[in-house]
């Protein structure tokens, strides 16, 4: 987790909702010590601001958690690829080198889950398709030699690729940046609209106002976490390779022949 930049994001999204607010509050006090208090249309207001803004960070957070489960679920298919690609590479006469690449994959895997900078994140992925070519040319020549295997063992690798790619699709798949600022905006707007109105009013409801407002930087927060995982609190669980490299890694792990 980036800690910092997580923080930074709260402090920012917590700075501009309850800014919005406060700003409200004044202008609507001002507003009501020179003229004279007109809120008929303002209730109308607030409540279509509020039901848009519900509306768009429901859509968002949907999307969000949808994308979270994906790449969870491409995490466990794609470390059960590997597992079976692993075990049916012993059935080659060369199955060592096979495993030999695919071990250094599922290591690469599972660091490559702990980085999210471009750079080192473009590398371990270069590293891990070099690895998995490896595997690849091994099985083939294996198949040459073992040519009955060739319908067991092809499949397996092929299923390895295949997941690596759809990994690789929906880790790129996120709200987009134009998106993040109407989300930012709408709720700046809301919250602003929000504070104008208890300034107006001679009720005090600022403390319904405050947890309004930071019940909205939450939910902008989580929803921009789920969107990317592992970046903030919010990570994919890697037990699955976790397990995996600890599995292939076993010295006394039985032959299947």
């Amino acid at each position: 987790m980036n800690t910092w930049p997580t923080l930074v994001v709260i402090l920012l999204l917590v700075v501009v909702v309850f800014a919005s607010l406060w700003n409200g509050v004044r202008m609507g006090r001002k507003r009501r010590r020179t003229h004279a208090p007109d809120d008929d249309q303002l209730g109308t207001i607030q409540a279509a601001m509020l039901g848009l803004l519900g509306l768009l960070l429901g859509f968002s957070f949907s999307g969000a958690m949808s994308r979270f489960n994906n790449r969870q679920d491409a995490l466990w298919a794609e470390a059960s690829a590997v597992k079976n690609a692993y075990e049916r590479a012993e059935l080659l006469p060369n199955g060592d080198q096979v495993r030999r690449s695919l071990r250094e994959y599922a290591a690469l895997r599972l660091e490559l889950l702990t980085r999210h900078d471009r750079g080192p994140a473009d590398d371990l992925t270069g590293r891990m398709l070099e690895r998995f070519d490896a595997a690849r040319i091994a099985a083939f020549e294996g198949v040459r030699q073992a040519p009955q295997y060739a319908t067991v063992v092809v499949p397996g690798l092929q299923a390895v690729g295949d997941e690596f790619a759809r990994r690789n699709a929906f880790e790129r798949r996120h709200l987009p940046a134009e998106m993040v600022i109407v989300l930012i905006v709408s709720s700046c707007l809301a919250m602003g609209t929000i504070g104008y109105g208890v300034g107006l009013s001679e009720r005090r409801t600022a403390g319904m106002s405050v947890c309004l407002a930071a019940l909205v930087t939450a939910t902008l927060f989580v929803t921009i976490d789920f969107d990317r995982p592992g970046r903030g609190f919010i990570t994919l669980d890697s037990a699955a390779l976790e397990d995996l490299v600890r599995d292939l890694n076993r010295p006394d792990a039985p032959a299947r022949r």
